[in-house]
């Protein structure tokens, strides 16, 4: 995840290891390992032997990170709402939707959303 992500949350995501990525050269968290770039990152969770690798955010990371990505879990809140960070947008060219579950809405989930997963067409770019 990115340091200012990482700053909004203020702590390690649990039960995961966290790499955060910061241009700042000296940069330090406890509980979580630093990176400087997005590919240096992948090359640290790599070396964890991690079979899955997670991207969390936020919007600059996600647009440095979606050449290294085969597969994108997409939560869709159906609102509309004011805001400054964004996705990238997905390109129907490069990525299919092989998976779409609506989420159920609740006192602790009060927006409808669903569950979108993507997945990379082979021989794509972004």
């Amino acid at each position: 995840m990115g340091r200012k992500t990482y700053e909004s949350i203020g702590k390690p995501l649990p039960n995961r290891t966290t790499i955060v990525i910061s241009r700042q050269a000296h940069f330090q968290a406890e509980g979580t390992i630093t990176a400087h770039s997005v590919e240096e990152a992948i090359l640290k969770a790599k070396s964890l032997s991690r079979a899955d690798i997670f991207i969390v955010g936020g919007a600059e990371i996600y647009q440095l990170s979606l050449a290294f990505a085969d597969q994108i879990l997409l939560t869709q809140i159906h609102d509309i709402f004011e805001g400054d960070a964004f996705f990238p947008e997905i390109s129907a060219e490069a990525w299919e939707i092989v998976d779409r579950e609506r989420g159920l809405t609740d006192e602790k989930n009060p927006f409808q959303y669903s569950f979108i997963t993507y997945q990379k067409i082979h021989g794509t770019e972004n």
